[in-house]
């Protein structure tokens, strides 16, 4: 045949049609996945457009966004509310603002809690005609806090805790970094019996502080502070008369649970107890967990002494804790989150340092810890007995690695000191694994300055020969750490014989530089009783000192570094007492604590 007859071409037409017609009604499900695509990609950056144009809204001023449905508009080139919602193309875009509630424990939460006045749970949604009958939805969701405004409303940087001797109520005061000023003083929850020393923590992770006071009666109280209110939660007898600080308070630093660990008053068994309550729960008596028995298996008398650090190390929970009992015998161990477990494996010590070594009891605080900030491994030190001032001693013990199971290492004694070591205080650089030591020992009044890189020590004997002595349940050195830009420098604060002003060193690593004594208006009373050094956790180029004098007043003065470095001291307390006439000037008579969120 030479072609098709007519018969052929009729089925070829048959078949072309229906292969033809297949072919169209596949393709056009095809069209309509593609747009479809398309249209949901624009609704998308849309939506994700109207949240970006809140948060603009948002940091003009927080005052800006209230509960309600709102559209997008511009004016003046800025981005603004407009009707109650726009119209793009074939888009609508609507903006739902409403209040945000959070739960006891400062988390958001999607019912139930409370309204946070400064922060707003905003909705992007966008919708549009896919087909007659077929509308399509884009849907996003975030929060808007109040950023501009410290957390939860607290508007300050720190905060101070302290008494007045002739009444059974504590008082704290605030703190503000950009005024350096200190508020007024406003009273808290009375207490039965007198005040002795305080421990005050805040959380890394809400707006909230404990707080513990120690009497002379022996009894332990514990406060909250929710950023508004403070409660006391519990009491425990800790036995004493305020003559040592059976206490200790420290926070986890990823989960926000927070450990009180104190004397039980007894010795032999069970000579710790300790109490915790987690980071999702608010104050109140019934948010924490019951006693629970510690038995240290090192040492064996009534503890008199307590002493907890955090681990700063991000998405650490440790916190390692030292004590010393009634026999003078030191020991330590871990938190693993429930327990408190690897005691050190024989005794730290069997005779620490005291003022009278005839007495019962270690009269002075002659210990101290610190984490490294980079690796986590944990530094412990203090100062041990000796028989005659021209002896090294300070010893320290090493546990490495960054875990509840870190390894001990042996009881060393620091290279080149010589001399005792009755007051002593680490602290470690939040940039790196450097650390600062001072001591000053009773019996030859002689100031010593260490420097750990993170490896080993460079130490300095006899810096000043002739500080103040120190006397039972004083502290008269304090150390801390000032970085500003790649400047990092080291500050040793002391009590020089007879001074009514502040003495200080310098430290650029292991080289120790004397500073001209800054004057003070009104002057210390000689001698001063108790020192300490803040680094502020937010500002790392400034820290706070506080002291306790001999006429039982309180004083705070601010040290700021520049990058050059240049050092500027300042009055914190306006130049006068913060406190005055103090329960006691001994032994920690105040609490000091930084915001650290």
């Amino acid at each position: 045949m030479k072609g098709f007859g007519l018969m052929e071409t009729i089925v070829a037409l048959g078949l072309f049609s229906v292969i033809a017609s297949v072919g169209v009604l596949g393709f056009i499900p095809a069209l309509q996945l593609g747009r479809t695509g398309r249209e949901q990609t624009q609704a998308a950056t849309l939506a994700q457009e109207g949240l970006e144009a809140v948060r603009s809204i948002r940091d003009r001023s927080f005052a800006n966004l209230s509960s309600g449905s709102f559209g997008i508009g511009i004016s003046s080139n800025l981005w603004t509310f407009s009707g109650t919602s726009d119209v793009s193309d074939k888009y609508t875009r609507q903006i739902i603002i409403s209040p945000a509630n959070r739960d006891a424990g400062g988390s958001l939460v999607v019912s139930g809690g409370s309204t946070d006045p400064d922060s707003f749970a905003v909705t992007s949604k966008v919708f549009w005609n896919n087909t007659i009958g077929d509308t399509r939805t884009i849907t996003f969701n975030s929060y808007f806090d109040n950023w501009r405004k410290s957390i939860l409303g607290v508007n300050y940087d720190g905060l101070i805790v302290y008494d007045r001797g002739t009444t059974t109520t504590p008082f704290w005061r605030t703190y503000t970094t950009s005024t350096n000023v200190f508020g007024l003083a406003t009273t808290m929850p009375a207490i039965t019996g007198r005040i002795s020393n305080y421990i005050i923590r805040t959380s890394p992770q809400k707006t909230e502080a404990i707080m513990g006071v120690g009497t002379s009666a022996g009894v332990l109280y514990v406060y909250c502070f929710d950023g508004t209110n403070w409660s006391q939660d519990w009491s425990a007898t800790v036995g004493g008369t305020g003559a040592t600080r059976r206490f200790d308070i420290a926070y986890e630093n990823t989960s926000g649970n927070v450990v009180v660990l104190y004397s039980t008053n007894v010795a032999a068994t069970n000579e710790l107890n300790f109490r915790t309550k987690p980071g999702s729960k608010g104050c109140g008596s019934g948010n924490w967990g019951s006693p629970t028995a510690f038995d240290p298996t090192k040492t064996s008398g009534l503890i008199s002494w307590v002493k907890m650090n955090s681990n700063p190390i991000s998405g650490s929970n440790l916190i390692a804790a030292l004590w010393i009992d009634w026999n003078k015998q030191l020991s330590g161990a871990i938190w693993n989150g429930t327990t408190f477990q690897n005691e050190m494996t024989s005794v730290g010590d069997t005779k620490v340092e005291s003022i009278n070594t005839g007495t019962s009891f270690p009269d002075v605080e002659p210990m101290d810890l610190a984490y490294e900030s980079v690796t986590g491994d944990l530094m412990t030190i203090w100062g041990t007995y000796t028989v005659t001032s021209s002896v090294n001693g300070v010893r320290y013990r090493l546990c490495s690695g960054n875990s509840t199971s870190c390894t001990w290492g042996s009881v060393t004694t620091p290279p080149t000191f010589t001399a005792d070591a009755t007051n002593v205080d680490l602290s470690a650089n939040p940039n790196t694994d450097e650390m600062v030591f001072g001591s000053i020992g009773n019996q030859a009044s002689i100031l010593q300055i260490g420097y750990w890189s993170g490896i080993g020590w460079t130490d300095t004997a006899s810096v000043d020969t002739s500080t103040q002595a120190p006397l039972a349940g004083t502290k008269l050195v304090a150390t801390g750490w000032l970085n500003s830009g790649a400047t990092a420098r080291s500050v040793v604060v002391y009590n020089d014989s007879g001074a009514t002003n502040i003495g200080w060193y310098v430290g650029n690593k292991g080289v120790y530089t004397v500073q001209a004594d800054v004057g003070v208006t009104p002057v210390f009373t000689s001698p001063q009783k108790w020192y300490e050094v803040y680094n502020n956790p937010k500002s790392k180029d400034q820290l706070v000192f506080v002291v306790s004098d001999n006429s039982s007043n309180l004083y705070s003065k601010r040290l700021v570094m520049t990058s050059t470095p240049t050092f500027t001291w300042t009055n914190a307390d306006g130049g006068v007492a913060i406190g005055s006439s103090l329960s006691q000037n001994i032994v920690k008579p105040f609490g000091y604590a930084w915001w650290q969120k």
